[in-house]
């Protein structure tokens, strides 16, 4: 790898870097994190679309982390009043899990924030910037998807 090469690389790890460091993304609101007002919105999500209470398997699937991971959530989600808990009615073994009241006013305006913060992105960028930016995320998403099936240590 040449200094140009490398200078380029460097530049586009660091930009990397940034996001996952970025204090908005660690933002808690409503009393709970981030991460939790996502799997509140997956919880609203899978219900519209699927028609059935959500399952620690769905969350897990649909925000691509591990079943513990989602059972910590829950467990935390649970507690602060935002989802109800349930056994199946077909297999005991499983849980279903829906919001409450209160987890309905969170996702709701969770998701008046995030139309409102996107749509700002959207004006800033104007629309031939965001769907090339769309365009750009997506391939980036591809490509990690891909490398971390292939990974070797190296």
């Amino acid at each position: 790898m040449n200094d140009e090469q490398y200078a380029e690389v460097k530049k586009l790890m660091e930009t990397f870097q940034r996001f996952g460091k970025a204090d908005w993304k660690k933002d808690t609101r409503w009393g709970i994190k981030s991460s939790e007002v996502r799997a509140l919105l997956c919880i609203k999500d899978i219900y519209r679309h699927n028609g059935h209470d959500a399952t620690v398997s769905d969350i897990s699937k649909k925000l691509n982390v591990t079943s513990p991971t989602v059972t910590q959530m829950i467990k935390s989600l649970t507690a602060h009043g935002f989802i109800k808990r349930s056994p199946d009615a077909k297999d005991k073994r499983i849980s279903t899990i829906k919001l409450t009241e209160r987890g309905e006013e969170i996702t709701e305006k969770a998701m008046k924030r995030y139309r409102t913060v996107y749509a700002g992105l959207i004006e800033k960028l104007g629309r031939e910037q965001t769907a090339t930016l769309i365009q750009l995320l997506d391939q980036v998403y591809v490509y990690f998807d891909e490398a971390s099936k292939q990974r070797e240590d190296i």
